[in-house]
């Protein structure tokens, strides 16, 4: 990919898993944003990249192939791994993946279902399921429902929907182990960076020790700049991505909310560094 001038985020989501913005939206409001090197890192997905590399030709954006792709390992029942700059039509990674959303499909409908129980059982009526699949462009997800229970005025905000229906209704993932992961995204060319750390623990000697043990499975970065990690971790962090090896990448975790993230920054005064584009790329030219 080339490397412009300009602000960097390599954590986005667009409607293809649980964003709320097409990747021709997405893209253009990286351009309000100062963003000119956006990584697209749906879930287990990679359709957006047809329409995301359009835009970004014509907006004059630098787009990166990216994945979240979410992971097992013991006790960790939904680790996310980023992986970055993979050919995205590779045959063994988009075979994996259809795989995956199919799973996914299947969850969606699963939770919608119910959902719909625990709203009948309530005396109210069930979200209609043709309503709730317009707002999707890929797999059905948990934020496609929070958003249908919103506009029924059911709940609030995302907050209330997950607390009140979507966490109780919740079905397991279907997940892959990390070193299957990382096979994955290097059979296509690509690199993996470990997904907002803190979302799994903010113990530093249990975050140190998954670090190792991803790197010895072939992980190659942690994503240190995230809206969910405060100063101390980030600087943990970093000095431990210097000690081990690995590169520091970072990102918005945009999906186009509201209320939510904002492109190119992990706070409204912090902006993502630059030099986390410029390892990641210097990182997948060593491993290729």
């Amino acid at each position: 990919m080339s490397v412009l001038p300009g602000g960097v985020d390599l954590h986005t989501h667009t409607r293809y898993s649980d964003g709320m913005d097409t990747p021709w939206q997405l893209v253009a409001k990286a351009v309000q944003h100062g963003v000119a090197n956006l990584a697209i890192t749906d879930h287990d997905s990679v359709a957006a990249f047809p329409e995301a590399f359009t835009a970004g030709e014509a907006h004059g954006v630098s787009i990166l192939t990216g994945v979240e792709l979410s992971v097992q390992y013991q006790q960790y029942r939904d680790i996310h791994l980023l992986g970055y700059g993979f050919d995205a039509s590779h045959a063994g990674l988009c075979t994996r993946l259809q795989q995956v959303q199919e799973r996914r499909r299947q969850r969606g409908m699963e939770i919608l279902q119910r959902v719909n129980n625990r709203l009948r059982a309530m005396g109210k009526a069930p979200l209609d399921h043709q309503r709730v699949l317009t707002r999707v462009c890929g797999a059905l997800a948990r934020p496609h429902l929070a958003q249908e229970l919103i506009a029924q005025g059911y709940v609030h905000t995302v907050q209330d929907a997950f607390r009140e229906f979507l966490i109780p209704c919740d079905v397991p993932k279907a997940a892959l182990s990390p070193d299957a992961a990382f096979e994955l995204i290097a059979q296509a060319g690509g690199v993996c960076s470990l997904a907002h750390p803190a979302t799994l623990s903010t113990d530093p000697q249990v975050l140190e020790r998954l670090l190792k043990r991803f790197k010895a499975m072939g992980m190659v970065g942690v994503e240190a700049y995230h809206h969910c990690h405060d100063q101390p971790l980030i600087d943990f962090l970093c000095t431990r991505a210097q000690r081990y090896g690995l590169v520091v990448t970072g990102g918005s975790d945009y999906h186009g909310r509201a209320a939510g993230e904002l492109l190119g920054h992990i706070a409204p005064d912090k902006t993502i560094p630059h030099t986390v584009l410029t390892g990641l790329v210097a990182a997948q030219a060593a491993h290729r």
